[in-house]
């Protein structure tokens, strides 16, 4: 039988044990990260960037021109492919800052999807009397900025981001480096290559 007397110092024992347990934390995955030789993109020069050298092909940085009404759009843009997915913005690609927290779920109105491909453009009127050429879009003369992207490899969904610029100098793109590591670790950091 139970001898009640006893049951406080039982259940301060439990308590004592309790707090005294360590409690042992996963290490996050490492973070994996190359660099991409400032490669740059520019019109009839795309590149495909196969984020984790698997074969199989994530983001295509492009340029392509659409004629219209208006006039000539020379847009820069960001494809994401088979599985990938951007953070994106209504009608654009984030534009991050070193240091901006990546989320597995973004706060509205940032979404990862894989259709808002649009970074910036150039624009030429059509009717055009001083040869003005205008850019216009959220990463106009962006030095150094960060994409957010999601994809896959396997069966495993990786989180991470692609540091690069936009030459409005030289008219082009240019990637300087990536990271990325499991989505099962939680948020990623712009521009943070280890944990």
């Amino acid at each position: 039988m139970l001898n009640l007397k006893l049951l406080p110092a039982l259940a301060a024992v439990i308590s004592l044990t309790a707090a005294c347990r360590k409690t042992v934390k996963e290490p996050k995955p490492d973070y994996r990260h190359r660099t991409l030789n400032d490669t740059e993109v520019r019109y009839l020069q795309p590149f495909s960037l196969d984020v984790d050298e698997d074969s199989a092909g994530d983001l295509y940085f492009t340029v392509g021109l659409i004629n219209d009404t208006e006039g000539t759009h020379a847009k820069f843009a960001v494809v994401s492919m088979l599985s990938a997915k951007l953070l994106s913005i209504p009608d654009s690609v984030a534009r991050l800052r070193k240091n901006e927290n990546i989320p597995l779920v973004p706060d509205h109105p940032r979404e990862w999807n894989g259709y808002d491909t649009y970074l910036c453009e150039i624009f030429i009127p059509r009717i055009n009397p001083t040869g003005a050429v205008t850019w216009r879009g959220s990463w106009v003369a962006a030095d150094r900025q960060y994409l957010g992207m999601q994809f896959m490899s396997g069966q495993t969904a990786y989180l991470g981001w692609v540091s690069m610029s936009v030459d409005t100098a030289r008219d082009c793109m240019v990637l300087h480096e990536c990271a990325w590591r499991a989505a099962s670790a939680g948020d990623v950091t712009a521009g943070v290559t280890r944990n």
